[in-house]
Parts: C-alpha cells; sequence; structure tokens
C-alpha cells in the first residue's frame, strides 16, 4: 500500500530574509518611538510631571508600556 504525504513548501532564502529585515525595521521604529517618548517625557519639569502624575523615575517604564504595551 503506498502512503502519501502533502507538506506546505518551505520558505525560501529570500522569504525569510524579507521576514528578519521586516522584523528588524520594526524594532527600529519602536525603540525610535520609546526614545523619542523618553526624551519628551525628560524635556518637561519637574511640576509638569507631577501635574500629569508622573515622577522621574517613573519615565522609562510610562514610556515601555506606551510604546510596547502591557
Amino acid at each position: 500500500m503506498a502512503y502519501s504525504t502533502l507538506s506546505a513548501p518551505s520558505a525560501g532564502i529570500s522569504a525569510r530574509f524579507a521576514g528578519f529585515a521586516a522584523g528588524l525595521l520594526q524594532n527600529w521604529k519602536l525603540r525610535r518611538d520609546y526614545k523619542a517618548t523618553v526624551n519628551a517625557l525628560r524635556a518637561m519639569s519637574a511640576r509638569d510631571l507631577a501635574d500629569i502624575g508622573l515622577t522621574r523615575c517613573a519615565i522609562p517604564g510610562v514610556a515601555r508600556e506606551h510604546v510596547y504595551g502591557k
């Protein structure tokens, strides 16, 4: 008795490279947004930060949550 199996064709090297490059680009954009958010918050005065309920030590965490989500 003969058996046949079907398998999905594996992605070629160019498709895998394109996926890798897209991932790097996405990570770069997220990192850029994170840095911009941190810099914008650090440029604020202590009083402005207090008005929005932040302290200077909370800036990196708030920026991370804003850009990357929880």
